[in-house]
């Protein structure tokens, strides 16, 4: 990935030449964070189904729990960059 930013000692800066396609990169990182908060609400509602009907040991339960483990590791990477998550439920 070629960086569009450029760092200087108090901030960030992108070239006028670069702003299009700086603002489209982070709407794309934009849409990527909206997606892993809404899996990370939507799985335990659905572990949660699957597990009253006593499905733990299905292929899919099995699937989503390691999909939740995945987006928690993925959490960490942000926040570990000054990304917050704070309102995601766990």
């Amino acid at each position: 990935m070629i960086r569009l930013t450029i760092k200087s000692d108090t901030c960030y800066t992108v070239p006028d030449s670069d702003l299009f396609e700086a603002f489209q990169r982070l709407a794309a990182y934009e849409n990527l964070y909206d997606d892993l908060v809404a899996n990370m609400v939507a799985i335990p509602q659905e572990l949660g189904k699957l597990k009253a009907a006593g499905k733990e040991k299905t292929v899919r339960y099995r699937e989503m729990l390691g999909q939740k483990l995945i987006n928690n590791q993925i959490i960490a990477l942000f926040e570990r960059h000054g990304i917050s998550f704070a309102n995601v439920e766990d």
